[in-house]
């Protein structure tokens, strides 16, 4: 078995699709994996913006030339290391993560309340309550300043039942974090973290049984599903108060740069600064996070993803300073080091690729060890790979 990219425009009745290489989004397809049987699936694939797959050359044709997955894989990790040699973008954090867990921590729980209850207002027709929800993002905000690594990685845990409203503090606090990575004023990274918050504020507009389907969505069900961008837009049209770009925000962050987003089919410069930078944090956050049908990735494979899907999809310029916000390894992370220890990311520093780590375990005579922090920057050791903490049943986030 083979598994290799191929453009769509390159498929072929008789090729066996293995990952249709978008798994950020909800499709119309019932399988993520299929033969292809027919033109028409193909002519579906190019009108939902889909430009590359992956195909099974063992249960299908094959294509000769086309990379494998490996090969890409091997592409990807180059460009990230890459990023990482243009230095962090945030600075050093004023406390540390373990000192900040506590208050990251409340201010998550007091957040994921204040985002619930809103959701419930529109649900029963009433008005988002902005003042509200600036003291949640201002709260996330001075987290963020302290030490970001802390409120991010704790920000990764959700539970089934209440992800919509998990999901919108995480973009919230991953818009504030991006925000002062591009350098941007107050104001302004206020006002993209309370964008963040209420970007989807539509899906409670959105029938339950399909809003909460523990499944894939038919072709139906996802029509109505991407409704939600322009619900949140004209929810937030009429709340008072409600500027401009949290609008855009809200509208924006599923419209992709090559046009076949939605729900307007915006493409390149039509799509505001804000809205490109949250489909980025949109994207990121849901594919590391756990949902019924889908286990998240780490977070290093999904900013490889992300840099897959730069260009037709997600602004390239952007995603690198995204990448540099939160680091190549983001706090959480679990990585191999150059002796066969395995450590968990606890801190960034000016090198992104030589964090602070937390040493847990040796992988080599497969035992754990007393946890001890050690400075890349300060040991001749350094990170090999990020691991699957699954293949060692361990939980990084435990060691925070």
């Amino acid at each position: 078995m083979t598994i290799k990219r191929v453009r769509v425009d390159q498929l072929k009745p008789g090729m066996y699709i293995h990952d249709l290489n978008c798994g950020w989004l909800q499709h119309g397809f019932l399988r993520q994996q299929f033969l292809v049987n027919s033109p028409g699936q193909i002519e579906k694939m190019h009108k939902q913006g889909m430009h590359e797959v992956y195909i099974d050359t063992g249960k299908g044709a094959d294509l000769l030339g086309a990379p494998t997955e490996a090969e890409v894989q091997q592409v990807l990790q180059v460009r990230l290391e890459a990023s990482g040699t243009k230095g962090a973008v945030l600075p050093t954090a004023r406390i540390s993560q373990k000192e900040e867990s506590g208050a990251a921590r409340r201010i998550l729980g007091e957040a994921q309340g204040v985002v619930k209850d809103m959701m419930q207002d529109v649900r029963l027709g009433r008005q988002v309550d902005p003042e509200k929800a600036l003291v949640v993002v201002d709260d996330i905000n001075a987290s963020v300043l302290r030490n970001p690594g802390a409120l991010l990685s704790l920000g990764r845990i959700k539970q089934a039942d209440t992800y919509t409203f998990q999901h919108c503090v995480s973009v919230c606090a991953l818009m504030v974090s991006f925000s002062h990575a591009l350098g941007l004023d107050a104001a302004a990274v206020q006002e993209a973290g309370l964008g963040g918050l209420l970007h989807d504020m539509g899906k409670m507009k959105i029938p339950n049984e399909i809003l909460n389907k523990p499944g894939r969505l038919t072709e139906e069900e996802f029509t109505i599903m991407k409704s939600h961008a322009a619900l949140s837009r004209e929810l937030l049209e009429g709340t008072p108060g409600m500027s401009e770009t949290v609008i855009r925000i809200a509208s924006e962050h599923h419209e992709k740069l090559g046009g076949c987003g939605y729900p307007l089919g915006l493409s390149g410069d039509q799509i505001s600064r804000p809205g490109r930078m949250a489909a980025i944090v949109d994207v990121y956050d849901a594919l590391t996070s756990n949902r019924v049908y889908h286990k998240g990735m780490e977070p290093s494979e999904a900013l490889k993803k992300l840099l897959e899907w730069s260009g037709d999809h997600l602004d390239g310029e952007l995603v690198q300073f995204f990448i540099r916000a939160l680091g190549i390894y983001p706090v959480g992370s679990l990585v191999r080091l150059s002796d066969d220890r395995l450590a968990v990311v606890v801190e960034q520093q000016e090198d992104l690729l030589r964090p602070v780590v937390r040493v847990i375990y040796d992988a080599a005579r497969r035992y754990g060890l007393p946890p001890r922090d050690l400075s890349l920057i300060d040991s001749t050791f350094h990170i090999e790979c990020f691991e699957e903490p699954a293949d060692w049943d361990l939980n990084p986030l435990e060691y925070l």
